[in-house]
């Protein structure tokens, strides 16, 4: 049975791409049980939940461990290296029932309820751990969640027998101390690079001296001033130069002397 339990673990991981919504879940314990006839590896949540209530129907066992470790999926359990604390457990385990892909959420605190139903009148005692949510950006938080979960399960094999749920819970979102808090500071500082400049830009303007804010003598007003020099210099000479002809008075009078009749 512990081989069979590791090797579904690690045979899951071949089809967990395909169903990246689907979540494991595996019980285990230090007493024996009879495990459900069923081996798919894919089942719905209420399925597992059936099975899982007919294993805890007996009570196997005065103490129980509820682990949660949401965003949880079969490829973070793909090599032992990752939950070396979680393999341990299994190996030291007398009985096990995995199940690599679960559609659906497995609702942990209906089982809580149905182990306090089902023991009725024994002195259990069940404790619920809920480990921290996994994390696409932060691959150290599946290692960090073994070495909890290691701690709590080492006082449990100190005490004797014990009963072991682990699943992935309710979903959650990514961990909001990271990536909003990185994109709202992004924004803001994107409003504050964009935004600020202009204001400040505007104020300085508003404040410049008249002959700051506008230039009055640009370089366009000189070349026309250059210009009209030029030009005024031409027609004066022009004007000139028609000015200095002199023409006698006497060109121009018609000549009425007797020469002028004899040629008539």
């Amino acid at each position: 049975m512990r081989f069979s339990v590791t090797a579904a673990l690690a045979a899951c991981c071949a089809s967990a791409q395909a169903f990246s919504d689907s979540t494991p879940f595996i019980l285990f314990s230090t007493a024996k049980f009879t495990a459900p006839d069923s081996t798919r590896q894919l089942q719905s949540s209420d399925e597992v939940v059936f099975s899982a209530k007919n294993i805890l129907s007996s009570c196997p066992t005065d103490r129980y461990l509820l682990v949660t470790q949401p965003n949880l999926n079969a490829g973070h359990l793909r090599n032992a290296e990752a939950v070396p604390k979680l393999y341990s457990s299994l190996q030291k385990s007398k009985s096990s029932f995995s199940i690599a892909e679960v559609a659906g959420t497995v609702d942990v605190k209906q089982l809580y309820d149905y182990i306090n139903k089902a023991c009725d009148g024994k002195p259990v005692l069940v404790d619920e751990v809920h480990l921290t949510a996994l994390s696409s950006i932060n691959s150290a938080t599946l290692g960090e969640n073994d070495k909890n979960f290691g701690m709590v399960i080492d006082q449990y094999d100190m005490a004797g027998d014990y009963t072991v749920l682990y699943t992935a819970g309710s979903r959650t979102e990514e961990p909001q101390g990271y990536t909003p808090e990185f994109t709202d500071s992004m924004r803001t500082e994107l409003k504050r690079q964009v935004q600020h400049p202009a204001r400040k830009l505007n104020s300085t303007f508003e404040n410049l001296p008249l002959f700051e804010k506008y230039q009055f003598f640009t370089p366009g007003i000189f070349m026309a001033f250059f210009v009209i020099l030029i030009l005024g210099s031409i027609l004066f000479v022009g004007v000139s130069a028609v000015a200095s002809l002199k023409v006698p008075y006497g060109a121009f009078d018609k000549d009425m002397g007797p020469s002028a009749q004899k040629k008539q």
